[in-house]
């Protein structure tokens, strides 16, 4: 009778060891669910990022430092065609200081390079009011900004590349033009930062 009962209590660890093995096997862990390129671009995915640009950019004008924050939203259309609309908040540190604020209004396409990563250039248009001490200006904006992304999670992802913007107006000798800041006409070249997610 002890020895039905020995090998009765051993099957009965060997089994629930086997099933705390099993569940423990289904359970998925948070490690081994990384974001996964494929999945970011699909239609009717809503995109929400934060662009950051803090550079010595170079600037046709002058070298300026420029700080820039753009929160944005982006729409997938269809697959990896994204539409979208981004504040703009910018600092210039140069000769005299600008303050600008802006929107722009964008399109992208989503290009997966990796499982987790991929390539999302965007280019766009807007409209921007900066001021200096004792003038301002209004100039359109173009800009082009192609970071590749890193996909930490699902729904999550940073990433960095280069961007360029050209402003354009029609005030050639006004905005920063005594500062040789700006003369109407000017192109930046530098480095933008992105985080975000999706839904």
């Amino acid at each position: 009778m002890r020895g039905n009962s020995k090998w009765t209590g051993m099957a009965l660890v060997a089994g629930l060891a086997v099933s705390a093995s099993a569940m423990a096997a289904e359970e998925p862990s948070l490690n081994s669910d990384p974001g996964k390129a494929s999945a970011f671009g699909q239609p009717g995915q809503v995109v929400i990022s934060q662009e950051l640009s803090g550079f010595l950019g170079y600037n046709t004008g002058d070298e300026i430092f420029q700080v820039r924050l753009e929160p944005s939203a982006d729409y997938f259309l269809q697959q990896n065609l994204s539409v979208g609309a981004s504040a703009l908040v910018q600092l210039g540190f140069g000769d005299a200081t600008i303050v600008a604020l802006g929107v722009l209004g964008r399109v992208g396409y989503n290009l997966p390079l990796a499982e987790r990563v991929s390539f999302w250039p965007k280019v766009g248009f807007g409209i921007r009011f900066g001021h200096i001490p004792d003038n301002s200006d209004v100039a359109f904006v173009l800009d082009v900004n192609a970071p590749i992304l890193f996909h930490v999670t699902p729904h999550f992802f940073v990433g960095a590349g280069p961007q360029m913007r050209a402003l354009i107006s029609d005030d050639i000798s006004g905005f920063g033009a005594e500062q040789g800041n700006f003369s109407g006409h000017d192109v930046t070249l530098g480095i933008t930062t992105t985080v975000g997610g999706y839904f």
